[in-house]
């Protein structure tokens, strides 16, 4: 980074004075580093991103966007779900892939009032707000309704009466209460059936959504994968070292190194067809940029079909190919973030006479046209996976040419949590044990695959501290907006400072030649 740029960065009002010091500090250090073998003609450095959901603390994803961005990182491949996927699809949309898309973004999430997002009854915003300033309203309030109905129950038995309508009133207060606390939650029931199990339509944000995309031009599905879907060539890359045979070469000899560093740890057999088809690889040979290519996926939940959807990759599972046509990929956005019961799920009607739906079923389903559904129902993509970076992993890389960099979102109460409890705290009631078991199974899919693969959280990952906030408080002001984009900028520059991209391919061929049996993992106790 260039004395001027940064001298211009500090002068930022968004940027607290921590942000600041941070980035005078580190921004020499990061300055002079390699972050990826492929670059534009600007020399921006080009990496694969996904980013975790985490409702309205979306703003700290931005702010860790700028921190990557205003060291020349761009972005060829982009997923998320939910407050991720607000991020991929304005990533994708906006600009060029060589142009900083951070600046437009944090404007549009800080014009956003994320309070006009909860367009369903008054009396759902006005109890949300209550809930979200106090976190014991619920409790507070059971409280104070047992102990009025305790209080007129007793005062019915106890409280001497001169007549009959004296005793009938003692009495039909506490009756009145009880029908009463009955009547409201009849209300709540009724109107979450009436709205489909929602208490927000969602439209608002919809609406929103539709309204940045068309003022960037992308009006349809198909425009953005015109505009951000390229491949090979196309993308106008090149290599750090060249686009001829260096990478080839420079790859067989990292293979060659691997095996020398670890020769106690090679299965011999593995290893020689391995490094073979490597030199054999035509593919690479005649282009170098073979199976390069950029995308962005959001994910959302079909509870219907009981599955994870990857939009706009399964698309054709709800939209046809015309549809796709004239949809607007806010859509795809809507269905990530619809949180159960805070928003209504969005729901599609399936044409299962359509050519290209019927070919995607038969695809991804194995399904029959008369077995495919009539109605995908899509809830929020984290129910399933809120940080889906397996996405973007590839058993079949034998020499990386990008990283793929994660952020994922916490709180200081999910940090607490995280420690661990003991069995009488898991089992202390029904209520505590049914909420240990929804935790265990929301995200599963994502858990599961970082288990596996450790890999991950030593060199891709960041995790961005959302402290006290709350990640379904709509009813956020710009201080704290900005107070979290500063927590992603700082969690940015402290990720940058640590990477180190010659370690990062080590590793991951590594990772690769453990896949392949190549490598003897219980051998070798670095990442799995």
């Amino acid at each position: 980074m260039k004395t001027e740029a940064l001298n211009q960065i500090l002068e930022e009002d968004v940027l607290s004075p921590q942000s600041k010091e941070k980035l005078a500090a580190l921004h020499e250090n990061i300055s002079s580093k390699e972050f990826s073998d492929l670059l534009d003609a600007e020399g921006n450095q080009y990496v694969e991103f996904v980013q975790e959901g985490g409702g309205v603390w979306g703003s700290a994803l931005v702010g860790y966007l700028y921190g990557l961005e205003i060291f020349g990182i761009r972005f060829l491949k982009v997923a998320g779900t939910s407050a991720g996927a607000i991020n991929t699809m304005l990533i994708a949309a906006c600009k060029t892939k060589e142009e900083p898309k951070s600046e437009i973004i944090k404007d549009i999430l800080f014009n956003w009032n994320f309070a006009d997002f909860m367009d369903g009854k008054t009396y759902v915003k006005t109890t949300i707000h209550a809930m979200l300033n106090n976190k014991n309203f619920l409790k507070i309030n059971l409280y104070i309704a047992v102990a009025i109905l305790a209080f007129f129950g007793i005062l019915a038995f106890v409280l001497p009466t001169k007549s009959t309508w004296e005793t009938k009133i003692l009495f039909a207060i506490p009756l009145f209460l009880v029908i009463f606390g009955i009547l409201c939650l009849s209300k709540l029931y009724s109107d979450l059936k009436k709205r489909n199990s929602g208490l927000n339509p969602g439209n608002t944000f919809l609406n929103q959504m539709k309204q940045v995309l068309d003022g960037f031009g992308i009006t349809t599905v198909a425009a953005l994968n015109k505009k951000f879907v390229q491949s090979g060539e196309n993308l106008n890359l090149d290599y750090r070292y060249g686009n001829g045979m260096e990478y080839y070469a420079i790859a067989l000899n990292s293979i060659e190194e691997i095996k020398v560093n670890n020769k106690e740890h090679i299965d011999e057999i593995r290893y020689r067809i391995f490094y073979e088809s490597a030199v054999n690889n035509e593919y690479y040979k005649k282009d170098p940029f073979y199976l390069l290519k950029s995308e962005y996926i959001v994910i959302t939940t079909d509870i219907n079909a009981k599955i994870k959807v990857e939009l706009p990759t399964m698309a054709n599972l709800y939209w046809s190919e015309e549809e796709m046509k004239h949809i607007s990929p806010a859509e795809f956005v809507r269905a990530s973030m619809s949180v159960p019961f805070f928003f209504e799920p969005m729901q599609k009607r399936i044409d299962k006479n359509d050519d290209s739906v019927k070919y995607a079923w038969k695809f991804w389903m194995n399904t029959k046209q008369e077995d495919i559904n009539p109605v995908g129902v899509f809830i929020d993509g984290g129910s399933i996976s809120n940080f889906p970076i397996d996405l973007f992993h590839s058993a079949d890389i034998f020499y990386p040419r990008l990283p793929l960099f994660g952020v994922q979102l916490t709180s200081d109460s999910d940090i607490l949590s995280e420690k661990g409890k003991t069995s009488e705290e898991i089992l202390k009631s029904p209520l505590s044990f049914a909420g240990n078991i929804i935790s265990t199974l929301k995200g599963f899919n994502d858990k599961t695959f970082l288990t596996k693969h450790t890999f991950y959280h030593l060199y891709s990952i960041q995790t961005v501290n959302c402290g006290t906030s709350n990640w379904l408080n709509f009813f956020m002001k710009k201080e704290e907006k900005e107070e979290l984009f500063n927590k992603g900028f700082q969690a940015a520059l402290d990720f940058l400072n640590r990477f180190e991209w010659e370690k990062y391919k080590c590793e991951r061929m590594m990772l690769s030649m453990k896949e392949k049996k190549i490598l003897k993992e219980e051998d070798t106790k670095t990442v799995g």
